[in-house]
Formats: C-alpha cells, structure tokens, sequence
C-alpha cells in the first residue's frame, strides 16, 4: 500500500499499520515517526486510522459476539439498501443506544463505504475489499504478495495468516495475482465463486471469475488447478503463457497466449482477441455497468481484434463506432448501439 496517498479507512486495513497500532516496536515507531516528519498534513489521516484500529479491537476483544452479529447484520443491510436506491431520501436505521457500539459501528461504516468489510468466518477473522465499477484496486498482503483488483470484483482474505497453513483468498470478478514464494514452500490457494480453486507456490497470474466461464493466464511460476465435477475433483498443472477456460459443466480447453494481452487491463489497456460484439458488450457490463442493447441484432455477431489504450469507457466505444460505423448514444445506465 502507498501510504502517501492512502485514506484512513485503507491505512486502518494496512498489516504493518496494524502491527504498529496495537503491537508497537522501536522500528514501526521510528519508521510513523519519521514517516509524519516527512508528511505533517497526514496527521489527521494518521489520528482516524488509528482511532478506527482501536475501536475496531474493541469489537474484537470485549463485544458480545451476539450483539456484534447483530451490528454486521444492520449495517450490511444499510449497505445493501443504499446499493438498491437510486435517489429519494435515505432510509434511517436506529442502531443502538450505547454509545460504545455507536463509535464502533461508525468506524465500520467507514470501512464498508471505502470497499472494506471485516466478518468472523469459521473463526477466522476476513476481511473483503470491494471495486466499484470502472475502479480498480492494488492490494498488499501480510505476505507481501499484491493482488491488483479489477472493476466490480471482491477479494476476500483472512486478516492474519499462520506460517503452518495455506495461505487463502476467495475471489469473485477478475485479479491479478502476484505471489510471494515462501521457504517453506507454504500454498498459496485462490478459490472463485464457482469452486475452482488455483494452487500456488510463488507466481503471477491473471485469474477471472466472470459469466459462464472462468479463465486462468499464468504469467510465470507454477501452479495448479483443482476442478469440481460430479464423480470427483479434477486436477491439473498450467505452464506459463497458458490459457485454461473452464465451462460451468467443467469442461476444460488450453492454449498457448501471450499473457501480457490478458493482463493488460492493470495497466489501463484492453485486449480483444477476435471477440463478438457480443462478448465485448459482457464485457462493458462486467466492468463498467452498462447494459448494452444491440438495435441491429446482426451486430451482435460482428468480431473485432484490437489492443487499445483506455483512459474511460468512451475510448472503447469510440473504436467501435469507427471499426463498424455504427451510431452509439448512452442513456441512463443503458449504452444502445444501432447501425448508421
């Protein structure tokens, strides 16, 4: 994390931020001490940050875990109703009357806003980081592994890791994972929403978890997939510059690729290898939230091979104006391609 330009809410998530709060030693207080010299207009960032470490220990160590299953509970309903609502007023929560709780629930609020969510899962403490359409995400791991999280994706890890078990991420959307190798040859497993699962020494690769399939690009190192099926699990091991689509109905294609191409979207660059229109408008959902209509159907069909540098969507949708000659008008969250 680059701590010069992060929020109190991603600071509040920070490993080494948290070691420093609640476990301080000579070198992370020099480090936060030199680290404030440097940058005085911090110290506001760095006193709610750490106002939010604090209370969010309070949570942990002396709450009821009844009474706090209660507060997840409201506050991700709050959350998920303000996600439905598209203007009109607000709809007020009454929480609660103690204000312990309250200053709790205030600084997980925070976090829930900036894309963070902390819960208890098989008595592992987890926290998710959230992108929001169009947004994407780096994040660093106690491991100093780093995933780069693409557009409308989640990413859910435990706050702290064992050196004598896996090491464990969920994903649903589409990450870049850059994996550190540890002595002990410790896995590193990611698992998606449809329960494949990709086993890790030390690595880079590009896995997503979108639609009806998923895809896995290794860039570099070693791993392995495990995929579910109806007698058993099905294994098998990916070298670099491979491909591996799997079908909901677990079947499997490979092929030799250039990863650089597919994972180019971190670095603000899109590829489309031979894709319909079809294919890039679930894309253009996926990724920025449109619902595209196509008003010719036949275009739907049409196939495009490009590499584009993109600063927004309107990028995209320029090249596919000029490639087909083709009229497109965005209205509300609706983008409508019709032919000239």
């Amino acid at each position: 994390m680059d701590h010069h330009t992060a929020s109190s809410a991603e600071l509040a998530t920070d490993h080494y931020f948290i070691q420093w709060v609640k476990h301080p030693n000579e070198e992370s207080t020099l480090y936060w001490k030199n680290w404030l010299e440097m940058n005085p207009d911090k110290a506001g960032v760095i006193a709610d940050a750490r106002q939010l470490v604090l209370l969010l220990s309070q949570e942990e160590e002396e709450e009821d875990s009844d009474e706090l299953d209660n507060i997840w509970e409201k506050l991700t309903e709050a959350r998920r109703n303000d996600n439905n609502q598209s203007g009109g007023t607000g709809k007020l929560i009454a929480l609660w009357q103690n204000k312990k709780l309250i200053s709790i629930a205030a600084a997980v609020l925070t976090l829930i806003v900036s894309g963070i969510i902390f819960f208890q899962y098989n008595n592992k403490r987890m926290v998710e980081y959230a992108t929001n359409f169009g947004e994407k995400r780096t994040i660093h791991l106690p491991d100093s592994s780093i995933i780069t999280l693409n557009a409308n994706s989640t990413v859910t890890i435990p706050t702290e890791w064992s050196d004598d078990s896996p090491r464990e991420v969920q994903l649903k959307g589409e990450a870049y994972f850059s994996v550190t190798h540890k002595v002990n040859k410790q896995k590193f497993i990611v698992t998606t929403s449809e329960g494949i699962q990709v086993e890790v020494l030390g690595t880079e690769f590009n896995l997503s978890d979108r639609g009806k399939e998923s895809k896995i690009v290794l860039a570099s190192g070693r791993i392995r997939l495990k995929i579910a099926q109806q007698s058993d699990d099905k294994q098998l091991d990916m070298k670099p510059g491979e491909l591996v689509t799997v079908t909901p109905d677990a079947k499997i294609t490979r092929k030799q690729v250039k990863p650089a191409l597919y994972t180019s979207w971190k670095d603000n660059k899109v590829y489309f290898d031979d894709y319909t229109l079809a294919e890039v408008a679930t894309m253009l959902e996926q990724t920025y939230g449109y619902k595209v209509v196509f008003r010719d159907t036949a275009l739907a069909d049409q196939r495009i091979t490009a590499f584009l540098e993109v600063k927004d969507l309107d990028d995209i949708l320029t090249t596919i104006s000029e490639t087909f000659e083709v009229d497109i008008t965005r209205q509300n969250n609706q983008i409508i391609i019709s032919s000239l």
